[in-house]
């Protein structure tokens, strides 16, 4: 492995040539990008476009804000309060040293 390097540091047109595949493999993947950015700007323009001219035909519905509060309120249930401990959520095989699990007589 060593000697391939050696080789290929040793002659500079292969430095170049290789260079000039890696410039070329870099701009490829940037146009790539570049074209999905693209794409989906085109394509959220268009939404927002078709929400601003459709809005009155077809209006968006309307957020029942009570059931989202009910939601929340049972997500929160499963927030710890401190993030600095463990969340164990195996409720199938409990602690034995817990105090939650209750005690046989």
């Amino acid at each position: 492995m060593e000697d391939i390097l050696e080789r290929i540091l040793s002659h500079p047109l292969l430095i170049v040539c290789l260079s000039l595949v890696c410039l070329l493999l870099l701009f490829s993947i940037l146009k790539g990008l570049l074209k999905l950015a693209f794409c989906a700007l085109v394509a959220g323009g268009l939404f927002l476009g078709y929400l601003h001219f459709f809005q009155d035909q077809y209006p968006l519905p309307e957020v029942d804000t009570e059931k989202l509060n009910g939601i929340k309120e049972t997500l929160l249930q499963y927030v710890p309060n401190e993030f600095n401990s463990s969340l164990d959520l195996n409720f199938s095989m409990p602690d034995k040293n817990s105090s939650l699990v209750p005690r046989l007589p």
